[in-house]
């Protein structure tokens, strides 16, 4: 065996690590190590290239997230010449209840000559898809958007 310890702690701090303990059939050793794991970050690529009056639907542009998590940032370059003729929109597939839509929450973003990045918090469930929709009205060119999202491991909600 191994040398143990105790640690005090708050009776409703041990009452959330018995129900944790619980659902996840571990020791308390094994499940406090995996609360404590570092937090791993990861970016996930939906950028894409569109030909001249054509798009993606998000089912046709998704990657799955492979932990539990939250997206902490998206970041959508428009080059220039897309004029505000190229449109997107980032939401998530949720495996257990449907697509919501996340940046923007209504309606598509259409810009030029730029790089935005937005800040959010959004949790999300490994397995579910990180998709985007992008639509190019131009008749003429093909236009490459680039779309760029970070999704942060977080061992809370890994976990809870």
């Amino acid at each position: 065996m191994g040398e143990y310890t105790t640690i005090p702690v708050k009776r409703e701090t041990k009452e959330i690590l018995d129900k944790i303990k619980e659902l996840e059939g571990k020791d308390y050793d094994a499940l406090i190590r995996s609360l404590i794991l570092p937090v791993e970050t990861i970016q996930i690529d939906l950028s894409k290239e569109v030909p001249p009056a054509t798009g993606y639907q998000w089912f046709e542009n998704r990657k799955k997230v492979p932990f539990d998590g939250m997206i902490t940032q998206i970041t959508l370059h428009f080059p220039s010449g897309c004029n505000g003729l190229v449109e997107v929109r980032i939401g998530v597939d949720h495996v257990d209840g449907g697509l919501k839509w996340i940046c923007p929450i209504e309606g598509f973003i259409a810009l030029d000559d730029t790089t935005q990045t937005y800040m959010i918090s959004y949790p999300v469930r490994k397995g579910d898809y990180i998709c985007a929709e992008i639509y190019n009205y131009d008749s003429t060119y093909p236009h490459r958007v680039g779309i760029i999202i970070t999704v942060r491991s977080s061992p809370v909600i890994r976990r809870i």
